[in-house]
């Protein structure tokens, strides 16, 4: 009979996955790639992608929306560095929040939001094991956002620049070789900064954003197959004027879906 070989750290305490679940049901990314191997990489490699996944995201600003992986390339290094630029673009499916600055500032705060979103990513390994890894990540890219109507035609559109850093741990909670499928868990606690002119923080923020806004996240991740992923982030800016909405915490759930392994 086949059977699910799990990790022995898991085989008495289903429960945390479980509850994991169920709080991210409960609860509302770039799109971090996972490393399958389980030891030294005996050569290095280089992919293109076109088009080849796709997101739905809610978040507790009460968006909802649905984005595309449109272009990749990853190098993966033989010593685990991990090197790769991304293209997303993100639509709006439905705004249930009704206040217009928040709306913009979704977008903003998506990690894969905007209707253009170029992204550099890069990791470095620090340790590996049989069944789990952690590397240092880093992330910088740029945001072309349409945000609310100015009045007068003014231009609705800005840049937000934005970068990452933290520390990435995966871990190998379940495989099963006969059918080729696998269970991961991820985690990617992070600080982050977002810069933008003077005159759109003004225009589309009411001055309550500083021009170079500062905070941190933390993302949490299943993938099953290599192809589905549920994504639970949560992420403040801490600079933001005292009491403004955009200070406050924002809790984000995503599904994505690999057309293309």
């Amino acid at each position: 009979m086949k059977s699910i070989q799990w990790n022995p750290i898991l085989k008495n305490n289903n429960n945390w996955l479980v509850g994991f679940l169920l709080l991210s049901s409960l609860c509302s990314a770039q799109l971090l790639e996972l490393d399958y191997s389980k030891g030294k990489r005996e050569e290095s490699s280089l992919r293109i992608h076109f088009i080849r996944q796709g997101i739905i995201g809610i978040s507790s600003l009460q968006h909802f929306d649905l984005g595309a992986e449109v272009f990749k390339i990853r190098y993966d290094g033989k010593k685990g560095t991990q090197v790769s630029f991304t293209v997303y673009s993100t639509q709006t499916l439905w705004k249930g929040n009704k206040i217009d600055a928040l709306n913009t500032f979704e977008f903003v705060m998506n990690p894969i939001g905007g209707t253009a979103n170029g992204n550099f990513f890069t990791s470095f390994l620090l340790s590996q094991k049989e069944y789990s890894s952690s590397k240092i990540g880093v992330s910088i890219g740029t945001k072309w956002v349409e945000g609310q109507p100015l009045p007068n035609f003014r231009n609705s559109t800005f840049f937000d620049n934005y970068s990452r850093m933290g520390w990435i741990y995966q871990h190998l909670l379940a495989e099963d070789p006969l059918q080729n499928s696998s269970l991961y868990f991820w985690s990617y606690p992070n600080i982050q900064l977002h810069q933008s002119t003077e005159e759109s923080r003004a225009l589309f923020f009411n001055n309550e954003l500083p021009s170079l806004a500062y905070g941190y996240g933390i993302e949490l991740g299943l993938e099953y197959n290599a192809q589905l992923k549920l994504i639970l982030i949560g992420q403040q800016l801490v600079n933001a004027t005292s009491k403004s909405d955009f200070g406050k915490f924002i809790f984000r759930l995503s599904v994505a879906y690999r057309f293309k392994r």
